[in-house]
């Protein structure tokens, strides 16, 4: 059984992925900033809508915020990642991935979904050499 506080955050957590599919950022900040108690996945998700719309400095400020008091939080990077991604920033992505291995050198799967990504993009540039590279250095 559910308790509410469960209830209210995965409730919330649907709200703003669906507001972060939707390109809905008024929106998505007017909920997030209801919410009185912003778990890991909360913050994730906005993270992750944040990244949708390119809005990187918001989104690493964000990360930065709740680091202050709590620990890294790998899936945070993995959403910024992927909206570095689809924004095909092959400086930010390479940023970000070098952030994600100081940060979880033990996380070998997360790590390996992240030099993907990064190849990928580097790829999708044309880099063909440094897209090789990345994949040697997996």
């Amino acid at each position: 059984k559910m308790t509410n506080t469960l209830r209210n955050e995965i409730s919330y957590i649907c709200i703003l992925n669906a507001c972060s599919h939707s390109g809905l950022l008024d929106e998505a900040y007017s909920i997030f900033n209801e919410i009185s108690h912003k778990t890991e996945q909360v913050i994730t998700t906005m993270v992750d809508c944040l990244s949708r719309l390119f809005l990187f400095d918001e989104a690493k400020q964000l990360i930065e915020d709740y680091e202050k008091c709590n620990a890294p939080y790998s899936v945070m990077y993995m959403a910024l990642l992927s909206g570095a991604r689809n924004s095909r920033q092959s400086h930010l992505s390479q940023e970000i991935h070098k952030r994600m291995k100081l940060l979880f050198p033990n996380e070998k799967n997360l790590l390996i979904s992240a030099s993907v990504l990064l190849c990928n993009i580097s790829s999708s540039l044309g880099h063909h050499e440094e897209a090789q590279a990345i994949r040697l250095d997996r």
